[in-house]
């Protein structure tokens, strides 16, 4: 199983959207053999008293379905790292969500807390029921290579036995591959009989076209086909002396349509999502297997930097920022559902997803004439900087310090790729230019204290691989708030074009219901359950704080 993005590719199947429920649910009543029977019959009570007020929810008619909606209450991002554990991310995501707004609804919870659930208990408890007789029919590949490296959402829905789950606190995600079974605990009958957590699935929904997934999440919440992308570099300008161009060369290919030549340089098996956490379409994508995420939104309006209007807003389980060790493709960002539902600018959303790996995100600061042309594409270009003239740099200036900081964007790098930079000089950006699919040229000031300081230009590249030949220095690497960050946007384009290719984008809603006695506001009402570990596990979502709207200088003579 190669790697993908910033985990390990799940195998290759139907993609999944993981449908969350976002209003009311339908309820029946639970019975679990540690509760004692007046226990029982009070939980039946009151399942049967929340059954009566909350009826289910019709679906809006498609011409009455707002241009943009997002559900409320969804909890912050994890993420699977190196393991292939998308599928279990993405089911615990709709069980959390249920239980949130379930609790919030009845008064078991506060509106800011939320029960993080243990995505590493829930995968070796499905792998040790797919690979018992009884449900190992009812299971995919989980059973056949007796490893959670890639699983399916269904299973959830036709094990005969309800997998366990419980509190993040029992059995905490272990990202090292090797870890599909871990999970001691597990197997502590006095801690398994006694866990409060019990829930009931109703049914589970599939829904395919995308009015039908709008529609269902306004009564009810869910993923997406991966690709690899071929990305086109024109042979054009001072690229037609590259050996590479020539027609008769085994790396010049056809040009998509659109382009103004025909001759073409490819760069292979990139990722389908850009450093923003867009999706994109793109002419000679390849499916590469699928991936679960959590659909908790759509935006018919929000424009992708690629140029795709319209949309699905996910709530994704891929860390933000660089893994070196990993290569390019596993260079990403992230951003909130208040960005994509565009209800906050730009410079708003830096405040709480500055993704400061991002090179679109660094502060360019222009500085010097005569800075080397973009279209000087033969390798790294050096022009030496007179030495009278760095100190007076416009990049080297208290104003640029202060403008870069006060909109969180990275101003001093340093190198991480000796091929392309120094390690002894700190680099700032002059500018940058658009060339061909997706690559950028950047110019650099390359600032040596106690040497020779250049204007550096290095060949077109694509966004990932230069975040993987510079990094911000410590202090300006702005982290994503875990708490409002880790959203991506799939655009309907890229549905479409992937259901032309015979690639299938579905939503599956899980009809959930959670008993009373899971929450620990009803511990009073079921002596015999232990609810340590649900206590431990219940956490506060911080509000976004969002300052602004326009940056605020201090001491700038202009404002």
């Amino acid at each position: 199983m190669l790697s993908y993005s910033a985990g390990r590719r799940d195998p290759p199947h139907r993609s999944r959207l993981l449908a969350l429920a976002a209003m009311a649910v339908l309820v029946a009543v639970l019975g679990y053999t540690a509760l004692s029977h007046a226990a029982l019959r009070a939980n039946a009570a009151v399942l049967a008293s929340i059954t009566t007020t909350t009826p289910a929810q019709a679906f809006l008619a498609p011409s009455r379905l707002p241009l943009k909606f997002a559900v409320a209450h969804v909890t912050p991002r994890k993420t699977q790292d190196t393991r292939s554990t998308c599928w279990a991310f993405a089911t615990i995501a709709i069980l959390e969500h249920s239980y949130r707004q379930q609790g919030i609804a009845n008064g078991w919870l506060t509106p800011h807390e939320y029960l993080s659930l243990s995505e590493q208990a829930y995968g070796a408890s499905v792998l040790r029921l797919c690979t018992s007789r009884k449900d190992k029919p009812q299971c995919y590949k989980t059973a056949v290579d007796n490893t959670t490296e890639g699983g399916y959402i269904e299973e959830l829905s036709l094990l005969r036995t309800n997998p366990s789950v419980f509190p993040d606190a029992l059995c905490p995600y272990m990202p090292a591959p090797g870890s599909n079974t871990t999970c001691p605990s597990l197997h502590n009958a006095t801690i398994t009989v006694r866990n409060p957590l019990a829930f009931a699935l109703h049914r589970m929904t599939e829904y395919f076209g995308h009015t039908d997934m709008k529609m269902a999440l306004h009564s009810a919440l869910a993923p997406s086909s991966l690709a690899a992308i071929t990305h086109y570099l024109p042979c054009i300008g001072h690229r037609t002396s590259d050996s590479r161009c020539d027609v008769r060369s085994n790396e010049c290919v056809l040009c998509p349509p659109g382009y103004p030549t025909v001759c073409c340089l490819t760069i292979e098996g990139k990722s389908d999502t850009n450093m923003d956490g867009e999706f994109t379409s793109h002419y000679g994508m390849e499916a590469e297997g699928g991936h679960a995420m959590l659909l908790v939104g759509y935006n018919d309006e929000y424009t992708t930097k690629d140029g795709y209007t319209g949309g699905y807003i996910l709530k994704n389980s891929w860390w933000d920022g660089v893994a070196r060790p990993l290569g390019p493709p596993s260079a990403h960002g992230s951003h909130s559902i208040r960005y994509f539902l565009q209800e906050i600018s730009e410079f708003e959303e830096r405040f709480n997803c500055p993704n400061s790996a991002n090179p679109a995100n660094w502060y360019q600061c222009q500085g010097r004439v005569g800075v080397i042309h973009a279209d000087a594409d033969a390798g790294v270009i050096r022009a030496p900087i007179n030495a009278s003239l760095v100190a007076f740099d416009e990049c080297l200036s208290e104003d640029t310090r202060r403008d870069a900081a006060s909109s969180f964007s990275p101003l001093h790098l340093s190198c991480t790729n000796d091929a392309l930079c120094k390690a002894n000089a700190t680099y700032f950006v002059r500018n940058s230019t658009a060339v061909g699919d997706g690559f950028q040229t950047f110019c650099f000031f390359e600032y040596v204290r106690d040497g020779n300081s250049s204007d550096v230009c290095l060949p077109a590249m694509l966004p990932t691989d230069l975040a993987h030949a510079f990094a911000p220095i410590e202090a300006e690497a702005y982290v994503n708030n875990p708490d409002v960050c880790g959203f991506y946007f799939y655009p309907y384009a890229k549905q479409r074009a992937g259901a032309a290719l015979g690639w299938e984008v579905s939503a599956d809603d899980l009809d959930v219901t959670w008993a009373p006695q899971s929450y620990a506001a009803n511990a009073h009402k079921f002596p015999t359950l232990d609810y340590t570990l649900v206590r431990q596990s219940t956490k506060v979502q911080k509000a976004a704080p969002v300052l602004g709207p326009i940056p605020v200088y201090v001491a700038r003579d202009e404002l």
